[in-house]
């Protein structure tokens, strides 16, 4: 099949970029169904990639290969060794997130390693199409023990895809039991969220070590599994109160406190918002919080009442910290820009009638790349704040 985009609409794919858009396609010659492969041609004839179509979706076009090569179960084999390799320069351990979408130029496809088992998410029809050769090209060259599919999620619903999960190859025990950076996890792929477990901080809550000291009193709010607070304890911190909404995530929590032999610690269920409103009452006092919350907004048409519960939740938590005491503070909202949080962190500090400085930012797991001309792949950014 072939597509051709309308005038000067190549640029920006030749820039690198990897989506067309469906407002931005002349025609399309030989069209063999949603979700087939297609070429890719300028408006002057000029060959651009191969990719998967989808005329019912908004991201109509999904570049994957500069070339004219066969998609198939090799060229999954060489992406995946490729991306393998990439990540044996930073990881020692087997867990990590294999592929990262369009930042390892398979757009529309997540695939994290926990050991020997690997979870995907499939987010487009084109790649669906292709899971057969997905799967076969994991199992040849990991020989893995188990994978599983977690689409389970809305955004599938834009491409016309059901949500499912559950076990395409192998097997998955109820549990794993990862170590990761000295830190025991329970992982449970089927039951967790996204792929099963959140890689993506990974740099971030090791830098929790740096802020600790012995005896700090430190507070990890929508803490999922606990990955923050580990950290904290880890490293001496005298207690640690761990508060999401989610019972599962708690439970969780306190399973990996036990893991590793962690007793200083409390959990607290409920809305994050209303908590800290309630702390704020009791006149709670701490030396390190971590505020790391989920997508406040999917959509740039709910990007001023995101920044408005960003907003909230950090100038109630400035309220909450001692003198020259660190937030560590995160947004995984791609439609809030660097910028815009930042310019969020000083009205939260005005808000809260709080002094702050500024000293660091957050880092990218390299297991979670991103690719500079698609700004779409830089969801995950944060500051460190030092208050007084």
């Amino acid at each position: 099949m072939k597509i051709i985009l309308k005038k000067n609409e190549h640029r920006r794919i030749k820039s690198g970029h990897l989506w067309v858009f469906s407002n931005e396609i002349e025609c399309e010659k030989d069209f063999s169904g949603n979700g087939c492969i297609a070429d890719l041609y300028s408006n002057n004839n000029n060959f651009l990639g191969r990719g998967v179509y989808n005329k019912n979706s908004l991201i109509a076009f999904r570049l994957i290969s500069y070339k004219k090569e066969d998609i198939n179960k090799d060229f999954f084999m060489k992406a995946f060794k490729n991306a393998e390799n990439k990540r044996r320069i930073f990881f020692k351990d087997n867990f990590y997130r294999l592929i990262n979408g369009e930042s390892d130029y398979l757009p529309g496809l997540i695939i994290d390693r926990f050991n020997n088992r690997f979870s995907i998410q499939i987010f487009s029809l084109g790649m669906e199409n292709l899971k057969e050769n997905i799967v076969d090209a994991l199992i040849e060259l990991f020989s893995p023990a188990g994978i599983i599919e977690k689409n389970d999620f809305d955004y599938r619903k834009l491409e016309g895809l059901e949500s499912r999960k559950g076990i395409l190859f192998g097997d998955t025990p109820d549990e794993i039991i990862a170590e990761i950076d000295n830190i025991k996890y329970r992982i449970d792929i089927l039951k967790g969220q996204k792929t099963g477990f959140f890689l993506d901080q990974r740099l971030n809550r090791l830098k929790t070590r740096k802020f600790i000291n012995k005896g700090d009193k430190v507070l990890d709010v929508f803490c999922n599994d606990g990955g923050f607070g580990l950290n904290a304890l880890f490293s001496g911190a005298g207690n640690v109160t761990f508060v999401d909404s989610s019972d599962y995530s708690l439970s969780n929590c306190k399973y990996n406190c036990g893991l590793n032999n962690f007793t200083n610690f409390l959990t607290e269920e409920g809305n994050a918002f209303d908590i800290l409103k309630k702390y704020a009452n009791e006149d709670r006092k701490f030396n390190l919080i971590i505020l790391d919350p989920p997508s406040f907004t999917k959509s740039k048409k709910y990007i001023k009442s995101a920044e408005a519960g960003y907003i909230e939740i950090n100038s109630n938590a400035m309220k909450l910290l001692e003198n020259n005491s660190v937030l560590m503070s995160y947004s995984c909202s791609h439609h809030i820009t660097v910028n815009m949080f930042e310019n969020i962190i000083m009205k939260s500090a005005a808000e809260s009638g709080r002094k702050i400085e500024i000293i660091g930012h957050s880092e990218i797991s390299p297991d979670h790349p991103i690719l500079p001309q698609m700004p779409e792949t830089e969801y995950l950014k944060g500051f460190l704040v030092l208050v007084n």
